[in-house]
């Protein structure tokens, strides 16, 4: 199943929105910045845990599957050092630390990704398939 808007997948789409509203929130200077009170190694995990988990998902999927993640990682993980030294020109500090946690968050969010999709597939669910039922037809077999 391919849910679109506008022409465009639902994957692709959140992708986009989650990614921009990332990048925003890691080049806010820090001046400007909201303090959360939270473990700033967790904030880095958990962020890049949804971006991986996203990019794996936007990405059309191959005969390959395997494919999808590793795209996914090498994308993220590229990302991820990039943007930790795009912060520097906003007063913010690059951090080692950081980057692996994010590294840390990418793993997280592509074993989801692959356990999920996994268990959708095993549990007879054939939307990541082309050809499969659709929604409307499942649902008509459930009546």
């Amino acid at each position: 199943m391919k849910a679109t808007i506008c022409g465009l997948r639902w994957a692709i789409i959140a992708l986009a929105i989650y990614w921009v509203l990332l990048f925003i929130g890691t080049h806010v200077p820090a001046r400007h910045l909201v303090q959360i009170r939270a473990n700033d190694k967790f904030l880095h995990a958990g962020a890049f845990a949804g971006l991986s988990f996203l990019l794996a998902w936007a990405i059309p999927t191959r005969k390959v599957r395997s494919i999808n993640v590793l795209v996914a990682l090498v994308v993220t993980i590229v990302y991820a050092g990039v943007d930790e030294l795009l912060q520097i020109p906003v007063g913010r500090t690059a951090d080692w630390l950081d980057f692996f946690a994010d590294i840390a968050g990418i793993t997280m969010g592509l074993s989801v990704y692959v356990l999920g999709r996994e268990i959708l597939i095993a549990s007879g669910w054939r939307l990541f398939e082309t050809g499969g039922p659709s929604v409307t037809k499942v649902i008509e077999n459930i009546d």
